[in-house]
């Protein structure tokens, strides 16, 4: 009990005790804070609250978490701390620190540390270094690495810095980074002879009309241009033929062309393709045409189309020995009874023995005799049919069409003779048994691979065909086109036919056989083999190739000749290899070498007749005898190999030499140890440490870790291995094992490479020491093994806390808490103030928490932020009240609801921003605004649906229709019958008529008028308005409304101009006559007898003239020649066209008709015939009254003759001659106005000045560029360039614009095609091609080239450092330091001595602080002085060593308790 009281005071007294914990989950390390807190007790209890069962338990994790960082438990009086997982707590209770933290040791990083999580923390590197393997230790980086350093083009590491450099063609950009492309054409480099065209990185010379570029790309020559005498400019836009007519140009092509779609442009046919050519075989096409091929063993027909079978037996019997049987395209060889083909399948060899056939059906092989026909192979000789066929010995054989026996080749041979073998298969070829052949590789062909592929084949098996053109010819490889001189592409298809050249390929080339020729001058190309002026000569015996331009390097005496085409050597007989320079191997002679020798074993033949040759004496060989035996070789004619081990032998005997080291009749032992040399007869030297003896040179082959002569010398340090030739990988001072390489580390170091620094806890050599820190974390000193205080402690036993403000590992870091906070000494964390929280307590409370630690919850409503300090709220817009949960009045917004409204029309306030919500049908700030028409409803957003003129309710949208219109759109016009607003009002049209849906109109149909459409057509009237006259004779009547006649009595016919028909009368002629036979019938009346003046059947006519009266009757009395006499009553008058009294006048000018009183309507001088009145129109005019002009293009009587005038110009109708407009002349109007003159018949002169184009019509002028005004006689004004000046110049930097190009010429120091560049750091001058003469990194004025000087240099050329006590710009201003001390001459800041501090380093050095700027921190201990300058320590007496902490010698007599507590911290200093 006194135990407990005692612990209670303890409590009271301290009011904290730190205990471990042994509860369930004790483990070694965790600890629980208990704390006793003395308040007073809740109401209604009494006494503390002690843990006992005085009063209530109080939840100390209730207030600030118990000031636990993690987690609070609370247990009944008391409470602890933990922590999560990962981290453990540290010494004062509450605080938890990562189990792997950055504050042990900086995690063991070089340079920082940084904690990811509580548990887990990652070492980084500073700018320019990088994490090492062992993610502990930096390296510098390299910084073109990373994205080439930023780089365009290259980059280079120049000591950790990326160096940026360009690709040829290009410059360095300012950042230093890009590459900017250099104009060369800007320069004075490119020496083309014409213009230059800049490219990216380079650039291309560029030649003027007429001209074409050299091959040196510089230089330009003059081309032949072809005079194109075609229609108008351009040739009509035709590419080969144009044609005129009078629709413009008509293109055509010449032969072997066909017009393209655009109907200009001629394309090559390409009758191979379409199968238009005539050729038998092979056809190639090319521009214009195409040329026909044949396959080898093939020559072209003399008709260019068909192929002809050469019969190359005609020619030394295609070089066989016995028959040659010429096929189709080839030749096949044979031989005689008892001889088969040799491998040259030329040649015949004698059969030896009984011929081996393999019988097909059972496999077996048999012998038989000689047979008298030899079959070799598939027989292509046809057999005779033999009925039966029988010989002795034979059985019996038939045939019934043709005679077939297989042979089976035996010994691995295959072959038509089975003479091949798998070594006969040439150029590269692989032997296939099982089929019986080679297979070739690609451009062979052949049993054994020994013929290139047919011309105009290639590849495998040569079953590709070439797609070369002109004529050229294909690899046989790989189809690669070789093409002839002047053709270019990679068909060959760029240039002129063969024979063929000019722009437009239609010269003929004068070159023999049809040659090429150089496509623009037509100088002959010759083909290979050819030269001479024409290509008319054969290549000289030893030149071959294009114009036998190269020269063959086959060795003459030893070649037959040189192919004339492509070079190749034809060796003489005996001669062999690409140029002929080398004999027959041994053994074969004749021929391309492929006889072989017939000789004794041993005896060699010529190389040329295969002659078998006498032997040369031991050890000698050659024609004379007189060369020594090739090395390897002995004996007679030097036919006998050597076995020696690879050492000589005598060339006579064959003895062995025994090279040095070797020994032995066959050389084929080693020297003993201890001899070296040739017979072993050298001593080998004392080779030391185990070194060996070499026995071919006698010299010492050392073990790995010694060199020297005789391995007497270890290697070097940082050397190791065999020969010393490795290079040591130890770090931090390490030293390697010279033959194993192995690192013996230094002190605090490990690892292979000693790369590890020693892991905390241990210290002292290979880290074998363990450290003995009680009062510590347990690390010290990797070298010394001094103890390393824990985090937030100090002092030598670590027993202080850090001071304030500073924290962590060495209390080297400060802290960086915010707002009055307190600081945390191990940790750095954070005690925030009330309304604080963060990790630095630098953030206010998150909205909606305030208070301590803000755990009190915001009671503001409606968005309302409360003060993080107190909790009060502050209301948005539009709220008011404690917790901001009223709205404003109506009337009134914003910030405390302090802003009247402006709303108009009944239109409502937002309580926050006080922005009108307007009533439907208005608009505007305050809602003044009624809609714009078209629009209505809220906020005028809704298009108004009313058609046809119909206006919109601005409030509803309700469409308020115009007159004739109804619908809820007015989209529907008023019904039949209706008319008006709303289609209310009924119309009143009469008779079908229709009124208007708007104003209730009538529109009268057909026959009637009036207002209402109630009257009638009048008489003689009908259709639509009455306004068409009734077409009827007799002015008879007509329907009002069809405009159909009705006819009077005695009429019919459409138009009533047709009596009755005999025998009726009347209405519509219905009724009949009933006058006696042979009496006329009135067709009017139906009266009997015709009245004076008619006779017909009807009496519809009149009397014929001359007679008149009753019957018609009585005879004229008229005598004039011109006088007609009246049908009723002979009463005498003047025919149309006379007058006077004897009626022989005719009508005046002017006048025609009866009487002639009526006058002439005849325009534009017709004239009238006087009986009819008839127009007889002049040239010129067509029309019943002349009144029509002949139309443009016609002219003459009745516009019957055509006028060709030119486009826009009109003819005379008269004379048809071409009336041209302005800008025409002659005598079609087809030419424009010469230059210099325009207008009417291009009689006025044009005043265009410098190269203006005069227009033809107006005579305005066009200006060239650079020209403007109205006579382009003045220069475009500064800033303006091109035609007529309407272009602007954008030159920068004051450059000035060309006026024709716009081009920008800058100004010294700017370059660009707008002068936009200032000259990069470096260059000056015009288009910036001078160089600065600064030095270091100066700049210098792009314009003058001035230096301009860095802050800290002065000089003409900047070379010069500002003098001592003088900084900035120009070295003007002095320093402000204490005495004579320097200052940077950049910055004027004081350079202070060791030692000194201030701005001016005139304070010395406060205590315990030494070095530049005082910023070291003194090291002595025990009362030692500390020097100002370099931190030595002067220690007192009785302490030694660097910082005055070891005993001296009356210390280690008077202490033995101190030197045995510290004998396994501190090292012994040897006196």
């Amino acid at each position: 009990m006194a135990s407990i009281g005692w612990y209670m005071v303890v409590l009271v007294g301290f009011g904290s005790q730190l205990s471990p914990s042994w509860g369930a989950n004790n483990r070694l390390g965790r600890y629980r804070y208990q704390r006793r807190n003395c308040f007073t007790c809740f109401y209604g209890y009494s006494g503390y609250n002690t843990g006992h069962t005085h009063g209530a338990d109080i939840d100390e994790c209730q207030v600030y978490n118990g000031g636990c960082q993690h987690r609070c438990v609370n247990t009944r009086g008391s409470y602890y701390c933990e922590c999560n997982p990962g981290t453990r707590l540290h010494t004062d209770g509450r605080t938890c620190i990562a189990v792997r933290s950055c504050a042990v040791s900086n995690g063991s990083c070089e340079q920082n540390c940084v904690q990811l999580s509580p548990a887990h923390y990652q070492c980084r590197c500073r700018p320019n270094y990088q994490l090492a393997e062992d993610g502990k230790h930096c390296i510098l980086r390299n910084p073109c690495a990373d994205r080439n350093g930023g780089c365009m083009h290259t980059c280079k590491n120049d000591g950790g810095r990326a160096q940026c450099n360009c690709l040829p063609g290009y410059i360095l950009a300012q950042d230093g980074k890009n590459c900017e492309d250099i104009d060369e054409c800007e320069t004075d480099n490119t020496a083309c002879a014409h213009g230059c065209h800049n490219t990216q990185g380079s650039f291309t010379c560029v030649c003027n009309p007429a001209y074409e570029l050299g091959a040196d790309g510089r230089k330009c020559y003059r081309i032949e241009m072809e005079i194109v005498n075609g229609c108008e400019t351009t040739n009509g836009g035709c590419s080969q033929k144009c044609q005129h007519s009078t629709l413009g140009p008509v293109c055509s092509c010449h032969h072997g062309y066909h017009l393209d779609d655009d109907l200009r442009t001629c394309v090559d046919l390409d009758e191979c393709e379409v199968g238009s050519s005539c050729c038998e075989q092979d056809c190639t096409n090319y521009p214009g045409g195409y040329e026909c091929y044949c396959r080898a063993g093939y020559h072209l027909n003399s008709d260019g189309c068909g192929c002809d079978d050469v019969d190359e037996c005609l020619v030394d019997n295609g070089g066989c020995d016995h028959t040659c049987q010429n096929t189709a395209g080839s030749f096949q060889c044979y031989c005689h009874l008892g001889y088969r083909l040799d491998e040259n399948r030329v040649s015949c060899i004698p059969l030896e023995g009984a011929v081996e056939a393999l019988e097909w059906s059972s496999r077996i092989a048999v012998e038989r005799p000689l047979p008298q026909i030899t079959l070799l192979g598939d027989y292509l000789q046809p057999l005779e049919r033999y009925d039966d066929y029988e010989e002795d010995n034979l059985g019996e054989l038939r045939a019934q069409s043709t005679l077939t026996q297989t042979f089976v080749c035996l010994n691995n041979t295959f072959g038509y003779d089975c003479s091949l073998t798998c070594d006969d298969c040439s150029n590269g070829g692989v032997c296939d048994m099982e089929e019986g052949h080679c297979d070739c590789p690609d451009g062979w062909t052949g049993v054994v691979c020994n013929q290139t592929c047919p011309e105009g084949t290639f590849g495998r098996n040569c079953s590709f065909s070439c797609k070369c053109k002109n004529g050229a010819t294909c690899d046989p490889v790989n189809g690669h086109c070789r093409c002839p001189p002047g053709i270019s592409g990679d068909m060959c298809q760029d240039g002129c036919p063969k024979g063929l050249y000019g722009r437009l390929c239609n010269k003929k080339c004068n070159c023999a056989n049809n040659g090429r020729c150089h496509r623009t001058y037509g100088a002959c190309l010759c083909d290979p083999g050819l030269y001479g002026r024409f290509c008319h000569l054969t290549c000289p015996k030893w030149a071959f190739g294009p114009g036998c331009s190269e020269e063959c390097q086959c060795v003459q005496q030893n070649t037959l000749e040189c192919h004339r085409n492509h070079g190749l050597c034809v060796c003489k007989p005996g001669y062999q290899g690409k140029n002929c320079q080398e004999e027959c191997n041994r053994g074969y002679y004749g021929l391309a070498c492929k006889r072989t020798c017939q000789c004794p074993s041993g005896v060699p033949c010529d190389h040329v007749t295969g002659e078998c040759l006498s032997q040369c004496p031991p050890g000698f060989h050659g024609d004379n005898c007189d060369l020594d035996c090739p090395e390897g070789y002995y004996g007679a004619g030097c036919n006998q190999s050597c076995h020696c081990s690879g050492s000589p032998c005598d060339n006579m005997t064959g003895q062995c030499h025994c090279l040095a080291g070797m020994k032995g009749q066959h050389c084929e032992t080693e020297c003993e140890e201890g001899r070296w040399g040739v017979g072993c007869s050298g001593s080998c030297p004392h080779c030391q440490n185990r070194g060996v003896c070499d026995k071919h040179n006698g010299v010492c082959f050392c073990q790995p870790g010694y060199m020297g002569t005789l391995c007497q010398s270890a290697c070097p340090v940082g050397r190791f291995g065999l020969g010393c030739r490795l290079r040591c990988l130890c770090d931090n001072g390490g030293l390697c094992h010279p033959r194993t390489g192995n690192c013996a580390c230094p002190v605090g170091w490990t690892g292979p490479s000693c790369s590890r620094a020693c892991d905390a806890g241990r210290w002292g050599a290979d880290c074998a020491n363990m450290c003995e820190c009680p009062g510590s974390d347990g690390s010290c000193d990797l070298i010394t093994g001094q103890c390393r205080c824990e985090t937030g402690y100090t002092g030598p036993r670590c027993q202080q806390k850090c001071p304030e403000g500073s924290f962590g590992i060495g209390c080297r870091h400060m802290c960086q808490c915010a707002n009055e906070a307190a600081c945390e000494h191990v940790s750095g964390a954070c005690t925030c103030l009330t309304g604080w929280t963060g990790t630095y307590c630098e953030k206010s409370c998150p909205d909606g928490f305030h208070g301590l630690e803000c755990q009190q919850q915001c009671q503001c409503s409606n968005g309302g932020r409360c003060d993080h300090l107190t909790g009060a709220c502050h209301c948005p817009d539009g709220w008011v009240g404690p917790q901001c949960n009223i709205t404003c009045q109506a009337g009134w917004f914003g910030r405390g609801c302090e802003h009247t409204c402006e709303c108009r029309n009944n239109a409502t306030c937002d309580p926050v921003s006080g922005q009108c919500q307007c009533t439907p049908g208005w608009i505007g700030p305050s809602c003044e605004k009624e809609c714009v028409e078209g629009f209505y409803g809220q906020d005028c957003q809704h298009h108004c649906l009313c058609h046809n003129g119909g206006v919109c309710d601005q409030f509803s949208g309700r469409c308020s229709c115009s007159n004739g219109w109804t619908g809820a759109a007015c989209e529907l016009e008023c019904a039949h019958g209706w008319f008006g607003a709303d289609c209310a009002q009924p119309c009143e049209c009469l008779n079908g008529g229709v009124c208007d849906h708007r104003i209730g109109e009538c529109s009268c149909g057909p026959g009637w008028v009036g207002q209402h459409c109630q009257t009638a057509c009048e008489a003689g009237l009908f259709g639509p308005g009455c306004e068409e006259r009734c077409r009827c004779n007799h002015g008879d009547m007509c329907d009002q409304v069809s405009g159909v006649c009705v006819c009077p009595p005695g009429w019919r016919g459409p138009k009533c101009d047709r009596a009755c028909l005999p025998g009726s009368y009347g209405n519509d002629c219905l009724s009949d006559c009933n006058c006696p036979h042979g009496t006329s019938c009135n067709h009017v009346s139906g009266k009997c007898g015709c009245p004076p003046g008619f006779t017909g059947n009807g009496c519809e006519q009149t009397c014929q003239p001359g007679t008149y009266g009753l019957n018609c009757n009585q005879v004229c009395q008229c005598s004039g020649t011109n006088q007609l006499c009246h049908p009723v009553t002979g009463f005498c008058f003047c025919a149309p066209g006379y007058h006077g009294n004897n009626c022989d006048q005719e009508c005046d000018m002017g006048w025609y008709g009866p009487n002639c009183e009526r006058p002439c309507q005849c325009l534009n001088a017709g004239v009238c015939q006087t009986t009819t009145g008839t127009c007889q129109c002049p040239s010129g005019y067509i029309g019943a009254d002349c009144n029509t002009t002949c139309p443009s293009g016609r002219y003459g009587q009745d516009c019957a003759r055509v006028a060709l005038c030119g486009e826009g110009a009109r003819s005379d109708p008269e004379m048809g001659r071409c009336v041209c407009k302005a800008g025409q002349r002659g005598e079609d109007c087809r030419q424009d106005c010469a230059q210099g003159w325009y207008g009417e018949d291009c009689g006025q002169h044009c005043n265009c000045s410098n190269g203006g184009v005069c227009e033809l019509v107006s005579g305005g002028c066009t200006c060239g560029l650079g020209w403007t005004g109205p006579s382009c006689d003045t220069e475009c004004p500064s800033g303006s360039y091109g035609a007529n000046c309407k272009l602007q110049c954008d030159c920068h930097n004051n450059g000035t614009c060309d006026r024709v190009t716009g081009e920008c010429q800058c100004d010294p120091g700017y370059y660009g095609h707008l002068c936009e560049h200032a000259c990069p750091a470096g260059f000056h001058g015009h288009r910036c091609q001078r160089q600065c003469k600064c030095r270091g990194l100066a700049p210098c004025d792009p314009s003058t080239g001035h230096c301009l000087c860095p802050t800290g240099y002065h000089g003409y050329h900047c070379e010069k450092e500002c003098e001592q006590r003088h900084f900035g710009v120009g070295c003007n201003q002095s320093c402000d330091c204490e005495g004579d001390t320097p200052c940077d001459p950049m910055t004027g800041h004081c350079l202070c001595p060791t030692g000194k501090m201030g701005t001016r380093c005139d304070t010395n050095c406060p205590v315990n602080q030494y070095g530049p700027d005082c910023s070291e921190s003194c090291e002595c201990r025990n009362g030692a002085r500390c020097d100002p300058r370099n931190g030595r320590c002067t220690c007192l007496q009785g302490w030694i060593g660097p910082t005055c902490q070891e005993g001296g010698s009356s210390r280690l007599h008077s202490s033995p308790n101190r030197n045995h507590e510290n004998k396994h911290s501190h090292t012994p200093v040897p006196v």
